[in-house]
This record gives structure tokens, sequence and C-alpha cells, in this order.
């Protein structure tokens, strides 16, 4: 059944008509018709809303058409407050026919947690910027551009390492948060620090769908590929690379321990053809986009073109073709790594669980604590380096705080998760994650297919 979303009210203001939703039904493809931000419509826990006339309105900006023609339930439920909920009904415009749910939202100790937090948020001011993050920014622009001159004026290989460790901080310090609405409570603020992923030659939107839409909902999942409730991230590199016990085994998983760390270098070239393949097919993976603009593909382009000629161009007219090619090889090498060994240690450890089909435990909340691992608690140094990636596990549980602000809410976190006998994993130091991360890696290619079965 098909719906025009003024049929029910585009008043954000009055409530809808009295209706009974629950006798109105629709299904996926429905649902899915409506991506844009003029129909917007989504699925939370079953139920179908028409948000178009929020859209604009929106505090989180368009993070809202993350969730657009899609279940966007953990989306919801992870960004906005307990009270939120109570803005839904006048939004309602039916039910899902034949809604069948992999995991249990708003549980006991989910909304337990919520409540601690979000009162610590309040006492605290959390939803305010953080100056130190401004701070941060700036710091990382200068040891940016230090870095690009270094490059430019002496031609060395050790200069683009050095062009490419600044460029990987920019992105998992401030991109990142900036993908998340969480670098700022301004959303245009927000946007141009997510815009910064784009110029650093990747696609911010290609980010929010395999990141916001397909990591942190189905974190190390193994579900459906072409029902968007699996992880992307987990599914990286196979079948070259087993990351979980999920993924069918192969006989040349047994070296992949000694393989996978210079294959590691070529993802940044991946991610270059992934995202123009994406931008084509309008969507990461199956995860698809919601009805982007043109001038949002041209600019995707354009900030691609820009990239090439600072990466490569301007080091191959200076230096030649073909040391130009070898600078900005190197740059984009160092750029990867800082990514798979911050974003790494973070989910892939010999404590991580790896939900599918058979998995007994579906609480979200519980899951999203079980699948990550946090290492070096209360180090600032950490805090710094790996954009807050020491506190993963309260990230994926409340992705909307600036990652400087995340040790206010881990003591909560703790708490709740020894309250509610909920395993809360963590590392003294990032050595002894990266040291679990590489012989999880190990056990997964010399142990066969055991795990798996």
């Amino acid at each position: 059944m098909m719906s025009d979303s003024t049929e029910h009210g585009s008043s954000l203001d009055s409530p809808r008509s009295i209706i009974k939703e629950e006798d109105i039904k629709y299904s996926w493809d429905d649902v899915d018709k409506h991506r844009s931000v003029d129909d917007c419509w989504m699925v939370i826990e079953g139920k179908v809303y028409d948000v178009t006339p929020w859209v604009s309105k929106h505090p989180g900006g368009q993070l809202i058409m993350n969730g657009a023609g899609r279940d966007a339930t953990p989306l919801f439920v992870s960004y906005h407050p307990l009270h939120t909920q109570q803005m839904l009904p006048k939004f309602q415009i039916g039910v899902l026919e034949d809604y069948q749910p992999y995991y249990q939202w708003q549980t006991e100790f989910y909304v337990t947690m919520k409540r601690r937090v979000e009162e610590i948020v309040k006492r605290h001011n959390l939803r305010s910027d953080s100056k130190e993050m401004f701070f941060k920014t700036f710091i990382l622009a200068l040891l940016w551009s230090a870095a690009y001159y270094y490059a430019y004026t002496s031609g060395t290989i050790i200069a683009s390492i050095l062009l490419g460790l600044a460029h990987g901080q920019i992105g998992i310090q401030v991109a990142h948060d900036g993908n998340h609405g969480s670098y700022s409570k301004r959303p245009w603020l927000s946007r141009l620090a997510a815009i910064s992923m784009d110029l650093m030659g990747a696609s911010s939107l290609n980010w929010e769908m395999q990141h916001n839409v397909g990591h942190h909902p189905n974190s190390n999942r193994k579900g459906d590929y072409y029902n968007e409730d699996y992880d992307p991230d987990a599914k990286s590199g196979h079948p070259f690379i087993r990351l979980t016990p999920n993924h069918e085994w192969k006989p040349m998983h047994r070296y992949q321990h000694i393989y996978v760390w210079p294959l590691f270098a070529l993802v940044g070239l991946k991610w270059l053809y992934g995202d123009f393949r994406s931008l084509i097919q309008r969507r990461y993976q199956t995860f698809v986009y919601w009805d982007v603009s043109a001038m949002y593909v041209v600019w995707s382009l354009l900030s691609k073109g820009l990239f090439f000629f600072y990466a490569f161009g301007v080091f191959a007219q200076a230096y030649g073709l073909w040391h130009g090619w070898w600078m900005f090889f190197f740059f984009l090498a160092a750029q990867s790594y800082v990514f798979i060994l911050m974003f790494g240690v973070n989910h892939l450890t010999e404590d991580s669980e790896f939900p599918n089909e058979t998995s007994s435990e579906r609480d979200w909340a519980k899951l999203q604590v079980l699948t990550a691992s946090n290492f070096a608690i209360g180090s600032r140094f950490w805090l710094w380096m790996s954009g807050g990636l020491n506190y993963q596990i309260e990230h994926h549980l409340f992705p909307y705080i600036c990652h400087m602000y995340l040790p206010y809410i881990s003591s909560a976190v703790r708490q709740t998760c020894k309250e509610y006998n909920v395993q809360y994993s963590e590392f003294d130091s990032y050595w002894g994650a990266l040291s679990s991360y590489a012989t999880h890696i190990k056990n997964l290619g010399t142990e066969g297919d055991k795990k798996a079965s």
C-alpha cells in the first residue's frame, strides 16, 4: 500500500489525523521508494514513519537521510535520547508487513545505561562544542601543511609517509566525528568536518553508508548480504583475508598472518576504485544511497580530481611521473595503515564476538559491547592519537557524542555492564590490543574452519 505524505498531514506542529496505523501495512518495497529529502520514509521498530516534514528541521542536519527508505531503528536508538521517542507517533503512517527483527532494541540494559549517560551529558553539557576538538583540528591542519611542504620540497619517500600519517589522522580524528554528526552541535560545521574526507580522496557519502548504516548497526555480524543486515567491515578483504569465524576458511588463509600486513598498504587504492564504482551504482555494496542530488555526485568527482592533483599531480610535475607515483603510493599506504591499525584493534581481537543467525544473544546494545574492545582507558595521549577509538565501546553505544567527551561516560557504561553481567573488554595498552588483533588473524588462518562450524 502506498500513501502520499500529505495525506497524513504535513504540519510538524499538529498531530496526525486519528487513524489506526496498525491497520495500514506497507512492504519493504513501499518504504524503499521514499528516499529523498522531499519524500522521506523510514522504519523504526517495525513501524513506518513519514518524516518528510521533519527533515529540514532535524537537529542533526542531513544525517537523518542515512535512515531514508530503510530500517532506521539502530540509528534512531543510538543517536537520540529517550524522550525523543515521544515525537514519533505524529509521524507514524502504518506498520511494516512481516517485520522480523534480528535484534532486541529498547531493552532494560540499554535503557538503564542511556538514562545514566543522558544525565552525565546534561550535567557536563556534552552536547556543546568541544574547544579541545577545535584546537586538535587546528594542530592537525598545521601538521598536514608542514608535512605537505616537506614532501614537496624534499621529494623523499619518508616525507610522503609522514604526509600519509598526517592525512590518516585527520580522517580518524576530524572526518570520523564529522560523519557521525558529533564534531559539533552545529550541523553545518559537522558537515564541513565530514567533507574533509572527500578532500582526502575518500567519499564521505560512501563512508556514511559503510560505517553509519552498515558497520555500526551490525557490528561484526554476518547477516543477509542483500538485506543490509551485515557488517561490511567484517567482510573486508574477503576471500583473501578471513577476519571473522563466520566466513569460509580457505587453505591460503594459513599464511594470512604473513601476507595480510603488506596487503593492508593497498587499502587506500581499493577505496579510490571502490568509490568510483559506488558513485556510478549509487550504492555501497548493497547499501543503497538516499536520493542524493546530481550536484553531490559532481562534488564527489571534483574532490577526487582535486585529491589526485595535490597527492599525485603536483609531485609528478616536480619530480617526474615515476617518482611521483612512488610518492603517491607510500602516501596512500601510510594513510591506510592509520585506518587499519586503529579501527581493526577495536573489533577483531581474541575477545570479540561475531553474531550470526544461530547466535542466542540478540540484545543490540549488549552486542555492541561484546563485539568491541577498548584500550589504554584514561590515557590522554591515546585519546588524542586514536580519535577516541580507545573508547570504542562507548562510541558504538553513543555515536553522537564527540570523542573528546567519551571519557566522561565511560564509568557509567562500565558500571551498567558489570550490573548486567556483560563482558566489557579492554586492553591496558594499544600494543596489547594490536597483539590480540594479530593473534586473532593468525588463529583464523591456522585453525581452519573450526570456529565457523
